[in-house]
């Protein structure tokens, strides 16, 4: 897993990096600017014929800003600085940066607001602008002065300069994915170091383009004191989870997955749970659904066995199959309960009536997850293993807390619940979360807009209880169930488009997806 920090956390590691293993910070801020370079020249083979404008603040964002002007000059390019203050005011690392730079023949000039449009003729003949202005270092909306330099960046953006932020654009929280107020609109923001939360965090990650991270030499043991309860997962994390198949297996080594789902016109949500158990390695997948549901699944899936249970005037589980489920229950593995299930009355009674039964892992999403946030005495209920997977709707109606409260404060809230409850969370969106019972949170980086369609979450509920049903622990196979539903998104995406993406295409690219995980 790698770390995602916050401003405060990623200070404290540099300063440790520091005082404590004794690199000094221009030395940081050397291997900053060289990692910088180095990206723009993959971006851009033909960088030394660039014609580039730097924005630099006075703080070590701008010092990154003139490590990276001077390699750019003794590569050949047209590079110009434009200081958003006075030379004078630079300490330390930027100024002895600054210094270099104009040593070595750097035009620098100090910008204000009578001069800031003097330069509108070279910026409109550039072709890449570079923010270094704040990075981390804003906590305040800009205003003033500030405000104009970044709509001056937004407007070069705007007819087609490519904009590239340094670290974190600036106008942009470090930590709450907020935009604190006019704002750089980057092509490209190159991360230093670590990831900060606002990487991953909307609607902050939707003005940075592409992300990518650089390595600016700070060691991993200056992380070691910071308690860091956020981190991304990553491929190798993932392939970690999975062990070669023996040989000498069965059907019944791979677990047995009861999903009780569907209703009177959402067959679609029990079947597409019930093959995503099957496409994720699960041996043996029992579909439990209303009678009338149930009559559509005789021979397709072929391979998902079906119970017909009592049901409702209205198409939906009834009370009546309350002896039929605990029958069910009998050497069942995992428990999936919720797609397409409906919230009518007697239906929750029932969710209700079984939960108190259930001893084995047990994933809870859609409709299930609606009838707990009418009793949230239940979530006492809940067997160890647990997952919930709401979206933030769903959380809005879990927690009594607004949407708009949620969306702010993703990482919180998941942290929050997941540890008061002692359960999985996974707080579905872009990125989704996924909260571990002792409140650290994981993000995972797969995924795409167009996984936005009826019946992907069905899907995602499939996938986490068949790698439990498979001995995964309830944190692994959250982590890796999300992880390899957006992969299996993505994957559609680049074959063919996020536009065109459907629920069904996620169980058909699933197979290629794990073939590049399993051992």
């Amino acid at each position: 897993m790698r770390p995602v920090v916050t401003a405060k956390q990623m200070q404290a590691i540099d300063q440790k990096a520091i005082d404590g293993f004794g690199i000094p910070g221009i030395t940081l801020m050397e291997n900053a600017g060289v990692g910088v370079v180095r990206a723009l020249q993959e971006r851009f083979p033909d960088l030394s014929r660039k014609k580039i404008f730097i924005f630099c603040g006075k703080g070590n964002n701008g010092g990154d800003g003139f490590v990276i002007a001077r390699h750019l000059f003794n590569l050949g390019s047209e590079v110009r600085i434009l200081l958003a203050g006075r030379l004078s005011d630079l300490k330390g690392g930027a100024e002895t940066n600054a210094n270099s730079a104009r040593n070595i023949g750097v035009q620098v000039d100090e910008i204000d607001s009578d001069n800031l449009n003097r330069h509108d003729h070279k910026l409109r003949h550039c072709d890449i602008i570079i923010d270094a202005l704040f990075g981390t270092g804003l906590n305040k909306p800009a205003t003033g002065f500030i405000e104009k330099v970044i709509d001056k960046i937004n407007q070069s953006e705007s007819v087609g300069k490519f904009v590239v932020s340094v670290d974190i654009n600036s106008g942009v929280d470090s930590d709450s994915g907020q935009l604190m107020g006019p704002h750089v609109k980057a092509n490209l923001t190159l991360a230093l170091a670590h990831w900060k939360q606002s990487h991953f965090l909307h609607p902050a990650a939707g003005v940075m383009g592409k992300v990518r991270l650089i390595d600016i030499g700070v060691p991993v043991k200056a992380c070691e004191d910071q308690n860091i309860q956020v981190h991304q997962s990553e491929d190798e994390d993932i392939k970690s989870y999975f062990q070669k198949r023996d040989p000498n297996s069965h059907k019944g080594s791979y677990g047995h997955v009861l999903v009780l789902a569907g209703s009177k016109g959402k067959g679609g949500a029990a079947g597409l749970t019930a093959l995503a158990v099957l496409r994720a390695g699960a041996g043996l997948c029992t579909l439990a659904l209303p009678n009338s549901s149930q009559k559509a699944f005789e021979v397709h899936p072929m391979e998902v066995m079906t119970v017909p249970l009592p049901e409702t005037a209205s198409g939906t589980l009834s009370l009546k199959a309350k002896e039929s489920i605990l029958d069910l229950l009998e050497g069942k593995s995992v428990v999936a309960i919720g797609p397409g299930i409906s919230t009518d009355a007697e239906t929750v009674a029932l969710i209700g009536d079984l939960l108190p039964f259930i001893k084995c892992p047990l994933v809870l999403d859609a409709d299930a997850l609606n009838a707990i946030s009418h009793h949230n005495n239940w979530l006492k209920e809940l067997p160890p293993e647990t997952v919930l997977t709401p979206h933030p709707k769903e959380m809005s109606r879990l927690t009594g807390v607004s949407t708009e409260e949620i969306q702010k404060n993703r990482i919180s809230t998941t942290s929050k619940f997941s540890s008061e409850h002692s359960l999985i969370l996974i707080l579905k969106g872009s990125p989704s979360l996924v909260g571990l019972d002792d409140g650290s949170v994981v993000i995972n980086p797969t995924g795409n807009a167009g996984m936005a369609t009826g019946g992907s979450g069905d899907v995602l509920t499939g996938i986490i209880a068949g790698l439990l049903a498979q001995g995964l622990s309830a944190s692994q196979a959250s982590i890796a169930g999300t992880y390899i539903h957006g992969q299996s998104g993505d994957h559609f995406a680049e074959s063919e488009s996020q536009t065109t993406l459907i629920a069904g295409d996620l169980l058909r690219c699933l197979p290629e997806t794990l073939k590049r995980i399993l051992p």
